[in-house]
């Protein structure tokens, strides 16, 4: 093989640009004369000239790329850093996302400019041993991000929550559990709480961990079941929604149904929420029509009838409408052993009009204690609504009056409150403010005037074990006659104020020996007592705000009864007793067991790949 010439230019162009056609065909190269610098004259050919003047797209953007280039760290950088920023947008801030798709765009502009320009080196760095490795590294992060993607998401799907403390405090009831899994509709609950408050006072500090409370329970409830939510409302931030949901105090909680329409109001029983549970489950089966409270009216002494003709047909349809199940409790003067059922949340007693048998008198006081006949404890305290009239028979009197309740004789004349053109018939508009306010102060506004014709007086008896409270009162120009016929009264006549409407709240007859701790719930009796039964028949009921007086003093009766019973799982302390010795091995074993077993590990790894 013959050697190259030494003469001869090493780049073919010049080569090829540098022979003569000559030359060229004699083999014999001519040696052009070098210039002042020492190099060779190119001679420029046609088609040397077209080389020369026909240039590529990219060897006009070349100057603008390389300049580029000049500032590829800085550029990279600047792309990732948008892309994080853009994907950190797009995943959390969801607000701005229009600007975190902005800057991803950006981002691949910039990174994806810089590799285009140094394409040559990218593929180099991926093809090179050191580049094959980055690849497979960023390979197995992918597979690694990937995995972990996978099983966060199945996880989420297919969760199970453990809970460690030994009552269990963090878990349902299995009934809980049974009915949030069985919900046909979606239920919403709305709690109102103040969010203004610090915890620096005692009561607010209290109410902070009820609040506490609520939220994990409702959480509780909200990741049992998809169909359960739930969320906060500051009452004074948003007054609308509390109006519109009849709240007139704070911590109180409204469960709805989203598809029926029905709401049931939840209210603390306890310092500690300790009905919470039972309560929201009670609230759920109300707001789904799941299940209804019972209540019954009492029937076989003369009492007033429920039934469609009868007088109180429109009463009847006016607690249906608030989703209770109305039914009539017979009990017949011959009847040796009755008993109020099970299921009862309200009885009723309506104007009755013969004696009461001693037999009937004994279960209507083991209901309101809270009893049933055969010595077991009722599940709710017992609720009565009793309607009386000047004439009620001696042995419904005596029956009060076991409850601390006197019902006088005659019949209230207020010549200041009476109704115009009938003097027999009360007005009944002096409501007590301190009364309980979701009777007479319903949604925040007070009650209208409540027709009650021929009403009798009611006197509470007092006594520690009970809590009496008037619903309204008559005017100091009111009088007790004794004579129904009379319109004008005797020199002789008690002047009142007199009390038409009484709430009782008592732990066992009068009489009964005082507890030496607070009674169960279970035997905690409510009873509201009206001097008369007239305001709520058919003929009164659309006139004046008796019937509202009536469905109010239900539904605050019925505002705690619960449909389940429910027991509280209080978080207890449990102490880990430890002696010297137990406690010095456990403080070092927590400081040197692990990092001595991470060091032997390592020291393992060491001597395998050594």
């Amino acid at each position: 093989m013959s050697q190259r010439s030494d003469d001869q230019p090493r780049d073919w162009r010049r080569r090829r640009r540098g022979s003569s056609p000559s030359a060229a065909g004699s083999g014999a190269p001519e040696e052009a004369p070098a210039d002042s610098e020492g190099e060779f004259p190119v001679e420029t050919t046609d088609e040397t000239a077209e080389t020369i003047t026909s240039r590529t797209l990219f060897s006009f953007l070349e100057p603008s790329l390389n300049a580029v280039g000049s500032f590829g760290t800085p550029v990279v950088i600047a792309g990732v850093v948008a892309l994080f920023i853009g994907i950190g947008l797009i995943a959390f801030v969801t607000s701005m996302r229009l600007y975190g798709v902005i800057l991803v765009g950006v981002g691949v502009v910039l990174v994806g400019t810089i590799g285009l320009i140094f394409l040559s080196a990218v593929f180099a760095a991926f093809i090179s041993r050191t580049g094959r490795y980055g690849v497979n590294t960023l390979v197995m992060l992918a597979a690694f991000s990937g995995i972990v993607v996978v099983v966060n998401f199945i996880s989420f799907a297919n969760h199970t929550r453990i809970d460690t403390t030994a009552t269990n405090q963090f878990s349902l009831h299995s009934s809980t559990k049974n009915l949030l899994d069985d919900l046909e509709e979606p239920v919403r609950a709305i709690a109102f709480y103040r969010e203004d408050i610090s915890g620096q006072d005692p009561g607010e500090f209290q109410q902070l961990v009820r609040r506490a409370k609520v939220e994990d329970t409702l959480g509780e409830l909200r990741n049992r079941s998809s169909k359960f939510s739930y969320e906060f409302k500051d009452p004074e931030v948003d007054p609308d929604s509390a109006r519109k949901y009849g709240v007139t105090q704070y911590e109180s909680i409204v469960v709805i149904g989203t598809e029926s329409g029905l709401t049931d109001t939840i209210q603390r029983t306890d310092q500690v929420y300790s009905q919470l549970e039972q309560d929201l489950y009670t609230g759920i089966l109300v707001a789904t029509g799941q299940e209804q409270r019972a209540v019954y009216f009492l029937a076989g002494h003369g009492e007033r009838s429920i039934s469609a003709g009868g007088g109180y047909g429109s009463l009847r349809e006016g607690l249906e409408r608030d989703n209770y199940q109305v039914q009539t409790l017979q009990w017949n003067l011959a009847d040796e052993e009755v008993n109020v059922p099970d299921d009862a949340a309200l009885l009723v007693i309506a104007d009755p009009t013969t004696e009461l048998p001693e037999t009937h008198a004994q279960a209507l006081n083991l209901y309101l204690q809270g009893l049933k006949a055969d010595g077991g404890s009722r599940r709710e305290g017992g609720r009565m609504i009793f309607m009386a009239e000047p004439d009620l028979p001696e042995s419904f009197r005596m029956f009060l009056t076991g409850w601390g309740v006197v019902v006088d004789e005659g019949y209230i004349l207020d010549l200041d409150g009476s109704q115009p053109g009938s003097p027999h018939t009360l007005r009944v508009e002096r409501y007590n403010p301190v009364a309980p306010q979701e009777i007479v102060i319903p949604r925040g506004s007070p009650l209208d005037v409540s027709l009650m014709p021929g009403v009798a007086s009611l006197i509470p008896i007092p006594d520690d074990s009970r809590l009496s409270l008037p619903l309204a009162g008559t005017s100091a120009n009111s009088f007790l006659v004794d004579d129904i016929e009379s319109t004008q009264p005797l020199p002789e006549d008690p002047r009142g104020p007199f009390v038409p409407a009484l709430y009782l709240q008592a732990a066992g007859l009068l009489g009964s020996p005082l507890p030496d701790s607070a009674p169960p719930e279970s035997q905690i009796s409510g009873i509201i007592v009206f001097g008369d039964a007239d305001f709520v028949s058919n003929t009164y009921f659309n006139r004046g705000s008796g019937s509202a007086l009536f469905l109010n003093s239900a539904n605050f009766l019925l505002g705690d009864f619960s449909l389940v019973s429910i027991g509280d799982r209080r978080s207890e302390f449990i102490e880990w007793n430890l002696d010297r010795n137990e406690l010095k091995f456990v403080r070092l074993s927590s400081w040197f067991f692990v990092p001595g077993l991470m060091g032997l590990m390592a020291a393992l790894v060491w001597w395998v790949r050594r």
